[in-house]
């Protein structure tokens, strides 16, 4: 019998399938034909059935899939990222700067910015809570790198309750009163560039960039766009991806106008349940935990922002409860809070609940992988698509290269190595749909001359904006 055609053969790597049988093959091969994923196995086994145009030699190179970022912010704020004050984490003076100074401009290369940095680090696929005021510039963006994303407009309607203490907080949720009624669309507006995002990008459409239904959240959104969302949801078929229980304030607000906490006012509503994917949720009681770990809702914890920020996540977060007890709990590395780098995330997640909790090993290799793949694809409603090396998936791959010193020892089984000690610092190639983004460590769509140039040039005007020595602890000499 003549060997099967295909379009790209990938052997001889050492493949972390994350398929439901968690395979490690110490040396596998890919079949690929299109965007999808023809076959994975044992080299030996499928390289005599197999032909294709190009063959890859992956010379034991570790193998995964495309890592997922479930929640980060690729927008204009990415532009300036790194300029932020160093002793407090309330940035408001960053960000009343800011909004004036957001353009398509900024939009465009903030979003460029953000995407290079993930597929340089392994992420296929993205989702944003809603960070986009030119919509049609952050995808432009994410078509130039070729990622994969879920981006959407900022939508809010809401006033977060809160008191004076509250508001003395340097914690206070990132976002005052100024920024929000600055931020804040009228609920009927909000609706319909919702509409228009779904119509524009379907989430259904098999597109590279589609669109889900993206909500600040946190307080921040009125209970008839929670009700008209809910009705948008079922009529799309689409996810419902929203910030919410980042900082305390949300609980003392939801208190003081609903009687009751955020997770329990959500319940009342219906809002919870399988389709909604909440970002953060750091400030739960037993009870809300109860009620995420009965209604089939997801979760995606950013560790790196809270550290970051000092919001209480690995202090007082309960994921390890939810993931015990079932809840997909996805990673995301979200905005202000250093490298857009899934494999860090999953580090941190790791590492930092043995540090709070006094035990080992809380999270492991194993979950926090899961957890930067199939977790996240199931937090973003597309665990049938992408998240794990199998037969029919979108080929959404990564492979790391052997000649780093991160890279070895090299042992069969390489979760540890890969989450403790190599990282991102290794990856090499990053294929989506099938099309090499990343080869030989460089992009293949653009030059990334041009951009850094555009980016750094558009950073300087906002520096300039605020005063290059605003934030400074040590004396700059020019």
């Amino acid at each position: 019998m003549e060997p099967e055609r295909v379009d790209l053969l990938l052997r001889h790597g050492h493949i972390l399938t994350i398929d439901p049988k968690r395979r490690i093959l110490t040396d596998g091969s890919i079949a690929i034909r299109g965007d999808r994923i023809v076959a994975v196995g044992p080299d030996r086994d499928l390289a005599p059935e197999y032909t294709a145009p190009v063959v890859k030699d992956l010379r034991a190179g570790l193998v995964h899939p495309g890592l997922i970022d479930a929640h980060a912010h690729a927008s204009s704020m990415e532009a300036i990222r790194g300029f932020t004050p160093k002793d407090t984490a309330n940035w408001e003076v960053v960000e009343h700067a800011l909004w004036p100074f957001r353009s398509p401009e900024t939009d465009y290369l903030g979003t460029l910015l953000d995407a290079m940095e993930m597929v340089a680090n392994g992420t296929t696929l993205y989702s944003d809570t809603g960070g986009s005021k030119w919509l049609g510039e952050t995808v432009r963006a994410l078509k130039t790198v070729g990622l994969r994303g879920l981006p959407g407009y900022s939508i809010l309607d809401g006033y977060l309750a809160v008191d004076e203490e509250e508001l003395a907080d340097p914690r206070f949720g990132s976002m005052p009163p100024s920024e929000i009624e600055m931020l804040s669309t009228p609920t009927d507006e909000a609706l319909v560039m919702l509409r228009r995002q779904l119509e524009a990008y379907p989430f259904a459409g098999g597109g590279r960039v589609r669109c889900a239904i993206t909500l600040f959240g946190s307080g921040r959104i009125t209970d008839r766009l929670y009700g008209e969302c809910m009705q948008l949801a079922e009529e799309y078929r689409v996810p419902i991806i929203m910030h919410q229980s980042w900082g305390p304030e949300e609980v003392t607000g939801s208190l003081r106008v609903h009687g009751k906490r955020p997770i329990e006012h959500l319940a009342d509503l219906g809002m919870l349940g399988p389709g909604l994917t909440l970002v953060h949720m750091i400030h739960l009681d037993e009870k809300e935990l109860e009620l995420i770990i009965g209604s089939g809702s997801a979760v995606v914890h950013c560790p790196a922002a809270s550290v970051r920020r000092g919001m209480g996540a690995l202090r007082v977060g309960m994921h390890p409860e939810m993931i015990a007890a079932g809840v997909p709990v996805a990673l995301g590395s979200d905005g202000y809070s250093g490298k857009r780098d899934v494999l860090r995330q999953a580090y941190l997640a790791a590492v930092g609940f043995r540090e709070t909790r006094d035990d080992i090993p809380v999270l492991t290799g194993e979950t926090v992988l899961e957890m930067a793949t199939i977790h996240g694809a199931a937090a973003l409603g597309m665990g049938d698509e992408v998240g794990s090396i199998e037969p029919g998936k979108r080929a959404d791959i990564v492979i790391h290269t052997v000649d780093r010193p991160e890279a070895h020892p090299r042992f069969q089984d390489p979760v540890d190595n890969l989450i403790f000690y190599r990282q991102s610092a290794t990856v090499d190639a990053v294929y989506i749909d099938g099309e090499a983004v990343l080869e030989d460590g460089k992009f293949t769509r653009f030059d990334p001359a041009d951009a850094y140039t555009a980016i750094d040039a558009m950073a300087a005007k906002f520096e300039a904006i605020v005063g290059p020595s605003r934030f400074t602890s040590w004396p700059l000499v020019t």
